[in-house]
């Protein structure tokens, strides 16, 4: 376990127990036996989504389900109530934990659906001239096993993806939650995604699962019209112009199993070459990507941006230093992408998206 994933779990429990304490301290003794015992039966319910969630450690996906629906509706609005009773009275904690539960209700049934597209640019002065202009939709974490019995939103995807006219598709991981069969009632609408490049994609740490499934997602690719790059690459070509798209395997801290291979990945493509890599995880980019290779552009998924993100913060800024959106040092660009979905279908601020990069020459070296 790493030490940032020894930090968020400790940081789970503080605020778990946290408003425990002040509530009981300052405000239980005053209530009526009834409401003290039925207190306590939240505070029972709260610990044991926390034990709970110590099985994501292993993969168990209704586990990280009963502890993120644990922490919206229970955990947060205490937390708040905690916070603000003792500062500004009663009335404004209770006020403060009642819009934050409204919020989760937003986000819970209708926060999920609010697709935007998102659109960034690329500028590289190496990048070649037939390229210039070049449009790339990313989709990611689609984790279909959370959306069965919504096809219509896949649907959306699909269509929002092709109506933004792309060059090329890139999907850069987690098709699935826990199993190839998830993703079955869907392959027709996803082989509907259509550039004059195709699509290629990459496996994300759901899809591999430990290797269990890695070796069935090549054929569920192949059938949807995808070509699936494991630490492979491939040449796109424009006249004389030529350019690498480079996928991993997934490369993550633990809890999560690591299969990429950059290196390998990398082999016999030209040093000259201008090089996009799809990399599921956005740590594998200061891990291995900055400043370590001459690569411009890395796209990446992952994080869902924590499916929480209040004007320019989310906690998953907790666990990954670079969590959604655009990050350039250098010469180097790292794009993370919110996602469609996930293991829990919820958003709030972090809305689902598609992303849109252009790729633009820039004839002054930055």
């Amino acid at each position: 376990m790493t030490h940032r994933f020894s930090f968020f779990v400790m940081l789970i429990v503080v605020v778990t127990l946290l408003p425990e304490v002040v509530i009981c301290g300052l405000f239980l003794p005053s209530w009526p036996v009834w409401a003290q015992w039925a207190y306590a039966l939240t505070i029972a319910w709260a610990v044991f989504a926390v034990i709970v969630m110590q099985t994501w450690l292993l993969g168990h996906v209704r586990s990280i389900r009963l502890f993120f629906a644990t922490f919206l509706f229970l955990i947060t609005p205490k937390l708040l109530f905690a916070i603000l009773a003792p500062i500004a009275g009663v009335i404004v904690g209770l006020a403060a934990g009642t819009l934050f539960f409204l919020a989760a209700l937003y986000g819970f049934f209708w926060g999920w659906r609010r697709l935007v597209a998102t659109h960034v640019e690329c500028s590289s002065p190496t990048l070649p001239a037939a390229f210039d202009g070049y449009r790339i939709v990313q989709l990611t974490d689609l984790h279909l096993g959370s959306l069965v019995g919504h096809p219509d939103f896949i649907d959306r995807v699909v269509e929002t993806a092709n109506a933004l006219h792309p060059d090329l598709i890139v999907f850069t991981g987690d098709l699935v939650n826990h199993n190839v069969e998830e993703a079955a009632p869907f392959v027709d609408a996803l082989s509907r995604l259509s550039a004059p490049d195709g699509v290629l994609s990459i496996l994300g740490n759901h899809d591999e699962l430990g290797l269990k499934y890695a070796k069935y997602m090549r054929p569920l690719h192949e059938k949807m019209g995808w070509h699936l790059l494991m630490n492979e690459h491939m040449m796109l070509t424009k006249g004389d112009d030529s350019i690498a798209i480079i996928g991993v395997e997934t490369t993550s801290p633990p809890p999560f199993k690591s299969t990429g291979d950059l290196g390998k990945a990398l082999q016999g493509i030209p040093s000259d070459t201008w090089k996009l890599l799809l990399s599921h995880d956005p740590s594998h980019w200061r891990k291995e990507v900055l400043g370590k290779t001459d690569i411009p552009l890395t796209l990446s998924g992952h994080t869902h941006g924590a499916h929480l993100r209040l004007w320019r913060w989310s906690p998953a800024r907790l666990m990954y230093r670079e969590w959604g959106g655009t990050y350039r040092e250098g010469s180097q660009m790292l794009h993370v992408s919110l996602g469609i979905c996930g293991t829990v279908v919820f958003r709030l601020g972090a809305w689902p998206e598609v992303s849109v990069i252009t790729l633009r020459k820039n004839h002054t070296k930055p």
